[in-house]
């Protein structure tokens, strides 16, 4: 007896290991929620993914839309999961499409998709198919999560999403914060080029009230005197300024500094080099903290029958 207890026992540890069936988190029609949120800097198209987290489309102004993953609690290991677009339930026999690898991350958001993969991912749902990333979960190889965004309601509240992003300002501050003007040899003046620059900046200061000031520094190459790099550079950062001033912006918020050669960005041996240190470079700060004003948030058209 004992002979056939200790095969027993040889045999079911001699078996394969069977991975178990995945943890699946995702809507179903009965629980899959909606919800948008926005301004003229962002919106924010998320699903609720019950007891899981939120999945996102996130569209930012002057960007394309991409997709986030923010969990409450992540299951997944800390590597390269699974992207994938499921058929519907309804197609069984569907083809799954594979559209690679994405790591999953300890920050939030837990994962992020590139422009190209979120549009796949916004097109599938449209089509009534189901998003999903997989992926071996953190604390055993053996086990596995699944998380699907829920295809249900999509078609009502992309509607919705895509009033927001019509409000959206063709720039955002990333875009716009730090920039640069560039001069000829002996130009102490902004060209056409120069203007189109300014004009983005001032268009962005005038519609974000969080914006409190900018900062202006004229450069100048080595060529000459030092007293003559300064005051060319001198002339340059004013002759900015001005126009700021010209296209409404208060003269409070600027602040101007001009520095001659003394702060190079590239070599003066080269007249390339020569030609990027010829600049002025512009600066904005702004109030994080500040809350947005109730007349630049995204109002949610009044419907009805909204879920």
């Amino acid at each position: 007896m004992p002979n056939m207890f200790r095969l027993a026992t040889l045999l079911l540890f001699s078996l394969p290991m069977q991975a178990a069936e995945p943890l699946h988190f995702g809507g179903s029609l009965d629980n899959t929620e909606w919800s948008l949120s926005g301004s003229v800097f962002e919106c924010r198209f998320a699903q609720k993914i019950p007891e899981y987290g939120h999945a996102v489309f996130y569209h930012q102004a002057g960007e394309d839309v991409y997709f986030q993953l923010e969990t409450i609690r992540n299951l997944m290991d800390y590597s390269q999961a699974r992207v994938s677009i499921l058929p519907p339930y309804w197609q069984p026999s569907g083809k799954t499409e594979n559209l690679g690898s994405a790591k999953i991350v300890k920050d939030k958001p837990n994962l992020s998709l590139d422009h190209e993969r979120t549009n796949q991912f916004l097109h599938a749902l449209m089509e009534g198919k189901w998003p999903t990333i997989s992926h071996k979960t953190y604390y055993d190889d053996q086990r596995f999560v699944r998380v699907q965004v829920s295809a249900f309601a999509f078609d009502e509240f992309y509607l919705d999403y895509l009033e927001c992003v019509k409000q959206l300002l063709p720039v955002n501050f990333d875009q716009v914060a730090r920039s640069k003007v560039f001069f000829g040899g002996n130009e102490k003046v902004v060209d056409k080029a120069d203007t189109d620059i300014l004009d983005r900046i001032i268009f962005y200061m005038k519609n974000d009230p969080r914006v409190f000031a900018v900062y202006l520094d004229g450069h100048s190459d080595n060529q000459g005197r030092r007293y003559d790099q300064r005051q060319i550079s001198k002339a340059r950062v004013e002759d900015v300024e001005r126009y700021f001033i010209k296209q409404g912006i208060n003269p409070e918020m600027i602040t101007t500094r001009f520095h001659g050669g003394r702060y190079p960005v590239a070599t003066n041996k080269t007249a390339k080099g020569r030609a990027e240190n010829r600049r002025v470079t512009i600066r904005l700060e702004q109030r994080e903290d500040m809350p947005i004003p109730d007349n630049l948030l995204f109002k949610l058209p009044p419907r009805a029958d909204r879920r």
